[in-house]
């Protein structure tokens, strides 16, 4: 890993690379297990972590409470 390179992604660009909407992004933060950090405002989503979760979970269908 280079020092310009960013380990964590923002709400907006998790919601590009899985090509979902914000409302769901912010929903999915929520999950158990889902790989996210909260600093007050600000969300962090594990980039590395983001693959895995979505291979993992990928054919289950979640109960988001929409």
């Amino acid at each position: 890993m280079n020092n310009s390179e960013k380990i964590g992604l923002s709400v907006d660009e998790a919601c590009e690379i899985l090509g979902i909407g914000r409302n769901l992004m912010l929903k999915l933060v929520t999950v158990p297990g889902f790989p996210a950090i909260r600093f007050k405002r600000k969300i962090i989503i594990n980039k590395t972590k983001l693959q895995k979760w979505f291979d993992e979970n990928s054919g289950v269908y979640g109960n988001y409470n929409y």
